[in-house]
């Protein structure tokens, strides 16, 4: 289904944000500058007009199963953010503009909203109250913006649902104010089959004939909307970046329904790893703790830094220098560093009495805030399964509609694209080696004798001289962070045992006088609860230097000169820049001649205050310049005629249409009647002017 909110006046989605002091009240856009109504604003509004319903007789358990309760019952319905119509055309042709000064989030922004003033007054006297005065942001009316709404289970109260939807009349600040009329619409996907954004899920990417008797299946999650995946302290406010393997487990649970997935364990244990940002089409893995650069160390101009690896390091090698932490979170097989984006989100909780309709922290009403992991990443991991097993999952896999995950994935957040890429034969390669480098590349839990959880490496050294088989095996040199584990259980509706574990990231150099099967470690997975991804070992031999050598990721540019612009976005920025420099060659050629109607005095008052009763009554630099000619007072007839003469509207376009063909080719071309053309350039010369006066008025005054 799509949910349609069309603007039958300006709206303001406040963002809890404020731009560069100027901006008292922000609304709500993303990274490129494109407005959107957040999907909890909308789901907020929707089910408080289902509220209204019930008080006039609707179903109080309908309600229920349609929108969920707090704590125990999830929603039957997803929803994602609203965005504007041709928001995935405005992005193309966005992406392909190499000009960032152009298309700055500002720029962008500006074209689909506008600024408001407003103050507080005095009831008693009805001036304004002292320092009221603020600036309000606001989408502009007339925009269409569309959400995709989707049931996530079957509920019997379908029609409740858009019954409520049509309710929706307002939503946003200001509402009893003028802001935020909208009409709001759901309707069936028919209206946008022919929209090449229509959803088409496609899940698995390969034939079921290509899985062996052990497989290793790729798995790939590309973010559509921002992620959550909180904390092991459960914190809404700080989210992990990179997504559990639990998670990923969950969802395959969820496919096969708790029958399906019984079955499926009664096989064996299925491993599925944690998924870690991608660098191109590359999982990135943990960069290890023994990584150190030098204080204060920083790339060079080609984006490349040489480091330490300490465990290789011999003391001589960083005497007298102050090494510190590198600090990388994750790093592919090339050495290019990833880091992974996270944003912050605000809302509110209204309180249970909804005639309020704001947060004042008390009757259960809040502010609160969420991290998150920002949309358009790709995080990628591995399922490991028997064919059985394997078949079960693809199987369950294909037959998935719309994939949400994380917290808070029926509303606004967790829309991801969950796609069983390529599956690999699980094959061990045997090599003989006396030293190899251990890293954790997840979070290792471990048990005791005692049956108690530990963060002791000897537990570990035990454990890894069992797998390989060799019992002169030893961590040396060890470089240990620690995390805390816990969590949710969903199904069972229970938290997790918290717990302290090797955190991901940790390594140790691993020797053997005897030598070890490297095979027999790699790729492998050591602890508890490693079906959700614990415990993932990688070795690689020692290297002949402790050099490393770190890059940082190349952004590639778009292709050289103006895109086609099927949006009509690029066409809209290029006229308010070209805008833009007509009222700055305005600016240049009058402060030119500042310094001789500096001397005019009190007659170039008259004379500006002429022309700006003549730019109210004349629609053309001619009706003016005529105007001009009649005034009999010859000094302010001289005075406004030698203005007039300063600045041509042909001229000054001239200029700038040069100016503007110089820096983004011979293709553009302005948009501007000749009425147009004269209003533009004389309400910024009349604003210098009237500027310069106020100045020169001040000076004369002290004098």
């Amino acid at each position: 289904m799509k949910l349609t909110i069309k603007l039958l006046s300006d709206l303001c989605t406040y963002s809890g944000d404020t731009y560069n002091s100027v901006v008292d009240t922000d609304v709500v856009y993303d990274e490129n500058g494109i407005p959107y109504i957040p999907a909890k604003r909308i789901k907020g509004c929707i089910r408080e007009a289902a509220l209204e319903m019930t008080e006039m007789g609707a179903d109080v358990q309908e309600a229920a199963e349609l929108f969920g309760k707090e704590g125990n019952q999830n929603s039957a319905f997803s929803l994602s953010n609203a965005y504007i119509e041709n928001y995935a055309q405005v992005l193309e042709d966005l992406e392909k503009c190499i000009y960032p000064g152009l298309k700055s989030p500002q720029n962008v922004l500006n074209q689909y909203t506008y600024m408001r003033t407003q103050t507080a007054v005095n009831t008693e006297t009805g001036v304004a109250k002292e320092n009221s005065l603020r600036r309000i942001r606001v989408v502009k009316k007339g925009l269409t913006f569309v959400a995709d709404c989707n049931w996530v289970k079957t509920v019997t109260a379908r029609e409740l649902l858009g019954q409520a939807v049509s309710l929706v009349k307002h939503m946003g600040m200001s509402r009893t104010r003028g802001l935020g009329l909208v009409e709001m619409k759901l309707s069936e996907e028919d209206k946008y089959q022919n929209d090449k954004t229509a959803v088409k899920w496609k899940h698995v990417l390969f034939d079921e004939r290509a899985l062996h008797d052990r497989n290793q299946i790729h798995y790939t999650i590309y973010l559509k909307s921002a992620m959550i995946c909180k904390s092991a302290q459960g914190n809404q406010a700080v989210t992990e970046d990179y997504i559990a393997g639990s998670k990923v487990l969950g969802l395959i649970a969820g496919a096969l329904k708790p029958e399906g997935y019984e079955k499926l364990m009664e096989q064996g244990e299925v491993i599925v790893s944690n998924a870690y940002v991608t660098s191109g089409k590359e999982r990135c893995v943990p960069g290890r703790i023994s990584l150190q650069k030098v204080k204060d160390q920083r790339y060079d101009e080609n984006g490349e830094m040489k480091i330490k690896d300490m465990l290789l390091t011999d003391p001589s090698e960083i005497r007298e220098k102050q090494m510190t932490p590198a600090n990388i979170r994750y790093v592919d097989q090339n050495g290019t560093v990833a880091d992974v984006e996270t944003e912050i989100s605000y809302h509110h909780q209204r309180p249970s009495d909804k005639s309020v309709g704001r947060a004042t922290g008390l009757d259960g009403s809040s502010f609160y805030q969420l991290a998150a992991i920002s949309p358009k990443q790709s995080f990628q991991g591995y399922i490991y399964a028997s064919r059985e097993q394997a078949l079960r999952i693809v199987a369950a896999v294909e037959a998935m509609g719309e994939v949400r995950m994380g917290y808070g994935r029926s509303s606004e957040f967790g829309a991801v694209d969950f796609t069983l890429n390529s599956v690999e034969e699980i094959k061990e390669n045997h090599k003989m080696v006396k030293k190899a480098i251990l890293t954790l590349e997840s979070d290792v839990l471990l048990y005791n004798e005692q049956g108690m959880l530990t963060t002791d490496i000897r537990v570990l050294q035990k454990e890894l001289r069992r797998m390989a088989g060799t019992e002169d095996l030893y961590l040396e040199k060890p470089y240990i962070q620690f995390n805390s584990i816990g969590g949710y259980n969903v199904t069972w509706q229970r938290r997790k045992p918290a717990a302290y574990a090797l955190a991901k990231g940790s390594c140790f150099l691993l020797s053997s006088e005897h030598g070890f099967d490297i095979g027999l470690l790699n790729g492998k997975f050591v602890g508890e609860r490693v079906f959700e991804g614990y415990g993932e070992l990688r070795l690689e031999e020692p290297a002949n230097t402790s050099d490393v050598l770190v890059k940082k990721a190349r952004i590639s540019r778009a292709a050289e000169g103006l895109p086609e612009d099927k949006s009509g976005i690029m066409t809209a920025l290029l006229q308010d820049e070209f805008e833009k420099r007509i009222r700055q060659i305005v600016r240049r050629i009058f402060e030119g001649k500042e310094a001789d109607y500096a001397k005019q005095g009190d007659g170039m008052n008259a004379a500006v205050a002429k022309l700006r009763v003549l730019f109210r009554t004349e629609h053309s630099y001619e009706s003016m310049v005529e105007e001009i000619a009649g005034i009999e007072k010859e000094s302010k007839n001289g005075l406004c005629k030698s203005l007039t003469e300063l600045i041509k509207p042909e001229n000054i376009r001239d200029l700038a249409e040069k100016d503007m063909k110089k820096t983004y080719g011979s293709s553009f071309s302005y948009e501007l009647s000749e009425k147009q053309l004269f209003q533009m350039v004389y309400s910024a010369y009349l604003a210098e002017l009237k500027y310069f006066v106020k100045i020169h008025q001040k000076k004369g005054d002290k004098k």
